[in-house]
């Protein structure tokens, strides 16, 4: 019995152990990835997804201000099966818009990129004040023109006939700094997004360079 005692204390260990690792397994299958909302703005919708970043004060920013913050930005696809709520009652995702406040339960990891991709389940609408519609366009950067003491911004548009000649935009003073920090050369092909303007082509308050 005195050398049988040590092999049942050991076995009884043994039990112990492996069921304290099951409990921890089950405890782990507890946390699935997306179980906790991202919450932020929806700063675009694009291609069936939308951009949300977290802690923006101002959706009519450059990507690149809040790039560069390092702002935690995600790509959410919004697929048949992704479900949209807004006060306790699910509504149709065409609801969702930019600029509006939103938690969003996203499937499994996220794919690790800035900004981080994946695919929402539920975006459930926080606050649902929209921002003015914006547009995305392309062209070659021209330059700035000063008319009438206004500074405009030259681009010709990308699939417009050159005879029709350039188009002209009002900018927001963080474009400025952009332009700056870019250095662009005329001829240099941009991205940009913009908004309505009753004095101009329209107000452009994102702009990047089209790498080849």
């Amino acid at each position: 019995m005195k050398k049988t005692a040590p092999f049942i204390i050991l076995i009884s260990l043994l039990l112990v152990f492996s069921f304290l690792g099951c409990s921890a397994d089950d405890n782990d299958l507890d946390q699935e990835p997306g179980a906790e909302p991202i919450s932020g703005t929806v700063y675009s919708i694009e291609g069936g997804r939308i951009l949300v970043v977290s802690d923006l004060e101002d959706v009519n920013i450059p990507r690149s201000e809040w790039f560069e913050q390092g702002k935690r930005a995600v790509y959410f696809a919004i697929e048949a099966d992704t479900t949209a709520e807004l006060d306790g009652e699910q509504v149709d995702t065409g609801l969702i818009a930019r600029g509006q406040e939103v938690d969003v339960y996203h499937e499994g990891f996220l794919a690790e990129s800035y900004p981080e991709q994946g695919k929402a389940l539920k975006v459930v609408i926080t606050d649902a004040d929209a921002a003015e519609e914006a547009y995305t366009d392309s062209g070659r950067y021209i330059g700035i023109m000063v008319n009438e003491s206004v500074e405009l911004l030259e681009i010709e548009i990308s699939g417009v006939p050159e005879e029709l000649g350039s188009r002209f935009f009002q900018i927001t003073d963080q474009i400025w700094t952009v332009i700056d920090r870019l250095e662009l050369e005329p001829e240099e092909e941009i991205i940009f997004r913009y908004l309505e303007d009753d004095e101009s082509e329209g107000l452009v308050f994102d702009l990047w360079r089209i790498e080849n």
